[in-house]
């Protein structure tokens, strides 16, 4: 009888474990995928109001690969001429303006590093076609400063290396995304108050 008491609780007990574990990984895979595909990060513990706000976009990016092109493609991203300038232009346009969102309960109005560095390389290289002024000394010295804060250590031994960047098409839809949000309806907030 305690030999078949003791195979019946051991048989219990197995599928009551492996039934626990299946439950418990199933749980945390759900919350994975949604916590993954949401994207955002929780930006409420803010209030938005002078220096309380996050120092990034609530908005977690994927990583990919990127092979660095030693020349564009077919004359993309040139210096000078028509297409230059409509490829340098397009790279920060947006129906509500160069690269701006607007968060927080009250929609206060944020500019992102991205598209503040772009500004700065297509004045870079307005500044090569037109000659220096003080607005390209100021953006030459912001693309210095954002490329040592990036730090990428790739190592390169040939031109077309492969780099891991953060997934700027992300940015770019959060961006547009936002952008058609209710609080560009209003004037902006830009104070903080």
């Amino acid at each position: 009888m305690l030999k078949h008491l003791n195979y019946w609780f051991s048989n219990k007990s197995r599928t009551f474990v492996l039934a626990s574990l299946a439950v418990s990984l199933l749980f945390n895979v759900l919350t994975m995928r949604r916590v993954a595909r949401s994207g955002l990060v929780d930006d409420s513990q803010y209030s938005y109001i002078g220096d309380d706000h996050p120092t990034e976009l609530p908005l977690r990016l994927d990583n990919v690969a990127m092979k660095f092109e030693d020349m564009a493609q077919g004359n993309h991203y040139s210096i000078s001429g028509v297409y230059a300038w409509l490829d340098w232009h397009s790279l920060d346009y947006f129906p509500k303006g160069p690269g701006f969102v607007r968060l927080g309960p009250n929609g206060r109005q944020f500019g992102v590093s991205m598209f503040h560095q772009i500004h700065c390389l297509n004045m870079i290289r307005m500044a090569l076609i037109n000659g220096a002024d003080g607005h390209s000394g100021h953006c030459m010295n912001f693309l210095r400063q954002a490329i040592l804060c990036a730090a990428d250590t790739t190592i390169e031994d040939t031109a077309e290396v492969t780099h891991v960047c953060k997934d700027w098409t992300q940015v770019y839809a959060h961006v547009t995304e936002n952008q058609n949000g209710p609080y560009w309806l209003v004037p902006a907030n830009t104070t903080g108050m």
